[in-house]
């Protein structure tokens, strides 16, 4: 009998997949720091959808936008744009998670600025889903900032509320505490989503909060863009009518005291449409970042396509 009960063959497809999208990230950050944009545009799949968020904005109140770019023209207008302002120098990864279909990276990326030569350095997330072949479909975006930058000046809410006494015994290095905040607030937005609670799921996030993830209401292929609560109440809403989630189950977890990144593979059934009654599945990749309350106020990723099964369950 084996010592680990899985097929080399099922190892050897899963490494083969996530070799090809780390390579596909590597190609695309090498023509980043290249900077040449022809070339640079050549490391993107030959064919969409595509889903970028490149250029995140904290609003002066503390709320946040994430702008969605989905055409080879728009992005090619925002690498113009940013290499214009500054080069890239290198990318250090802290952190990778090499998926099949995505690598996810908590970097520090060091630039140079184009008008007087001035260093830099800052830690980034980035998502970079890939397609079937060559090139991203992708790149997500997030650098880091002070929490106290995210969310409201004025009137913060209290952070959420924690019942389990034992969690009040903390031991770590300083933020310890504050990564298992986080990393229980993620617990609380998997239960909302496996529970078909749009107002629980609106619990979790900042009043300052936006979105840029797979949009499952628009069979797009691409990014929903959401900014607020109440859209946000209304596209969970949209999409537990089109969807009664069975199961999510957590692939990867990264709990920082800045963000959570996760995999997760979700089973639902299908209430709409065509398919109604039968059972589909696919994956989410998103990193989530928490506001000055804690609660989240930027949620950033992407997923696969609903794999829709012979039957009902």
């Amino acid at each position: 009998m084996p010592l680990i009960a899985i097929g080399d063959e099922l190892l050897e497809q899963v490494a083969e997949a996530s070799f090809n999208a780390s390579e596909q990230t590597r190609i695309h950050i090498e023509g980043e720091i290249a900077g040449l944009i022809p070339e640079l545009m050549e490391t993107l799949s030959p064919e969409g959808p595509y889903a970028y968020t490149i250029l995140p904005e904290v609003r002066p109140d503390g709320s946040v936008r994430l702008p969605v770019l989905t055409t080879r023209e728009q992005i090619r207008d925002a690498y113009q744009m940013i290499r214009g302002m500054s080069e890239l120098l290198s990318v250090s990864a802290l952190t990778e998670v090499r998926g099949e279909w995505y690598t996810f990276q908590d970097s520090i990326s060091r630039t140079r600025l184009r008008h007087n030569g001035r260093y830099g350095a800052s830690q980034t997330l980035a998502l970079f889903p890939t397609g079937q072949d060559s090139g991203i479909t992708g790149e997500l975006v997030w650098a880091r900032k002070p929490r106290e930058m995210l969310g409201a000046r004025d009137g913060v809410l209290p952070p959420p509320v924690d019942a389990d006494p034992l969690r009040a015994l903390v031991s770590g290095p300083p933020g310890t505490a504050e990564r298992e905040q986080v990393f229980q607030l993620h617990v609380r937005y998997v239960e909302a989503l496996c529970g078909n609670d749009a107002e629980a799921i609106a619990e979790t996030l900042n009043p300052g909060v936006a979105s840029a993830v797979r949009d499952y209401v628009n069979p797009t292929g691409t990014l929903a863009m959401l900014e607020g609560i109440e859209a946000h109440r209304a596209y969970y809403r949209a999409f537990f009518e089109t969807f009664e989630v069975l199961s999510v189950q957590p692939l990867d977890r990264i709990a920082e005291d800045w963000y959570v990144f996760a995999e997760m593979r979700v089973t639902a059934r299908w209430r709409v449409g065509a398919d109604v009654g039968r059972v589909c599945t696919f994956n989410t990749a998103e990193f989530h970042v928490p506001a000055n309350d804690g609660r989240f106020i930027a949620r950033i990723g992407h997923g696969t396509d609903p794999c829709t099964g012979p039957g009902t369950a």
